[in-house]
């Protein structure tokens, strides 16, 4: 019986290597999956990159990625936006710190109108990534014209500023300034667009302070590219970039592994 033992153990190891060299494989194959569907993706054929999105969920139904990025397909696919919904909260079922997936949901409920649950999202996206500008941005923005907060709008501005010198930025905090009455502030912030050549909105908020009214809050959402009310600066489809053609957020590239 002794002799067993020796053969007992190399059989352990077989079966183990075994399972180890299949695990990885069945990794490689869904990285090249997930490559492939982020390349269809980039090329606009959406119905094949959903395609191979299913190919992963189907393999690894727990890969919360793959329903972002069949999310971010659906939409630019023009489909069902309450597919483009189901998917997302599939993402964050899945992997409840997946903070892109969060912020797409508040984009698509403010482009409906639901602010509370637009903005509910934006508060989970920071909850799991603190330093989500998108998302900050959007509160500063939901707090400044439907919330009529502005000062908590100051403190969402305030952190993107950290991290961007947009000139909407400066804007809206002059905004934020004079509809909380710091009215010296906001002559800053009036300043700053000046020296950056944003004479627009330099203006805007100048006619604002000189008649003694409240900002323009139409104006407002017309200065970011948005559509008052429902879409004002900073909220809505992002303008369109190499790696988020649709305006959605989501990681496209990477190993698997990261996430």
């Amino acid at each position: 019986m002794r002799h067993q033992q020796p053969r007992l153990l190399l059989h352990s190891v077989i079966a183990f290597l075994f399972c180890a060299t299949t695990a990885h494989a069945q990794m490689e194959v869904l990285k090249d999956l997930y490559e492939r569907a982020v390349n269809a993706y980039n090329s606009q054929q959406y119905d094949q990159a959903i395609g191979f999105y299913q190919q992963i969920v189907k393999a690894a139904p727990g890969f919360a990625p793959a329903y972002n990025g069949m999310a971010l397909a659906n939409q630019a696919a023009g489909g069902d936006e309450n597919k483009t919904i189901e998917y997302l909260k599939a993402a964050i079922s899945y992997d409840p710190k997946m903070a892109p997936a969060y912020d797409n949901l508040g984009r698509i409920y403010y482009g409906r109108q639901d602010v509370d649950h637009s903005q509910e999202y934006f508060e989970k996206a920071l909850k799991a990534d603190p330093g989500l500008s998108s998302a900050q941005l959007s509160l500063a923005w939901i707090n400044l014209l439907v919330r009529s907060k502005p000062l908590t709008a100051l403190k969402y501005f305030k952190m993107v500023l950290a991290v961007s010198q947009d000139p909407k930025i400066y804007y809206g905090m002059g905004s934020a300034y004079f509809a909380s009455n710091q009215r010296v502030e906001a002559l800053e912030m009036i300043t700053k667009l000046h020296v950056m050549g944003q004479e627009d909105l330099a203006t805007r908020l100048e006619d604002s302070l000189r008649n003694n009214t409240h900002v323009n809050t139409e104006a407002d959402a017309n200065a970011g590219g948005g559509s008052p009310p429902s879409q004002p600066a900073g909220l809505g489809p992002l303008p369109a970039t190499a790696d988020k053609p649709t305006g959605m957020q989501v990681r496209l590239r990477g190993k698997l592994s990261d996430y």
